[in-house]
C-alpha cells in the first residue's frame, strides 16, 4: 500500500487543498475583532483583540474538525487504496460533512452574526472560511462524480473481494 499523487482527481485535490485551507483559516486567521469598550479592556490587560473560528464556535469546531479530517482521510485512502469502495464512501462523507458545515457557516457569518451587542467585527477570515467551506463541498461532489481513475492510459486493475460461494 504505496502513496501515489497520481492516483488523485482533481476531486480530491479541490478536497485536500479546500481542508487545508479551512484548517489553518480556522486555527490562525482572526475571524472577528473586538471594538469599543471591549477592545480597549483586551488591549490594557495585555490579551488580544481578535477571535479566530475556533475559540469563536464552540459548537461548529467539533463538525468542522471533524469535516477536515474525513477531507484528509478521503485524500489519503485515494492515494493508497486501489479498491474504490473506501474512496468513494469517504467522498459521500465529505460531501455530506462540508454540506452541513457550509450551512452552518452561512448560518453564522451571513445570517446571525454573533456582533449583535456591537462588540465585534467580522473580519475577512469569517469569510475565507465560509468560501474554504463551499469548496470542500464542491470537491467532495466532484470526487463522488468522478467515475474515470486517475489516470486512465494506466489501466491499472481495480481489486475485487471474491466471496466464497460454499457454504
Amino acid at each position: 500500500m504505496s502513496f501515489e499523487l497520481s492516483r488523485l482527481r482533481s476531486g480530491e485535490w479541490i478536497t485536500g487543498g479546500a481542508a487545508l485551507g479551512l484548517l489553518v483559516i480556522f486555527f490562525f486567521v482572526p475571524w472577528y475583532e473586538l471594538t469599543g469598550f471591549a477592545k480597549r479592556a483586551a488591549q490594557l490587560t495585555g490579551q488580544s483583540t481578535t477571535i479566530n473560528g475556533y475559540n469563536e464556535y464552540t459548537h461548529l469546531r467539533w463538525l468542522i474538525m471533524v469535516t477536515i479530517a474525513v477531507a484528509f482521510a478521503l485524500v489519503i485512502l485515494q492515494a493508497t487504496r486501489r479498491a474504490p469502495a473506501l474512496p468513494v464512501s469517504f467522498s459521500v462523507f465529505v460531501t455530506v460533512l462540508s454540506g452541513l458545515t457550509s450551512l452552518w457557516l452561512i448560518y453564522r457569518v451571513l445570517i446571525d452574526v454573533p456582533s449583535a451587542d456591537g462588540q465585534l467585527d467580522q473580519t475577512i477570515g469569517a469569510y475565507l472560511g465560509l468560501a474554504s467551506a463551499l469548496v470542500l463541498t464542491y470537491g467532495g461532489y466532484r470526487s463522488m462524480r468522478e467515475e474515470t481513475g486517475p489516470d486512465p492510459e494506466r489501466n491499472a486493475e481495480i481489486e475485487t473481494v471474491k466471496v466464497d460461494q460454499t457454504s
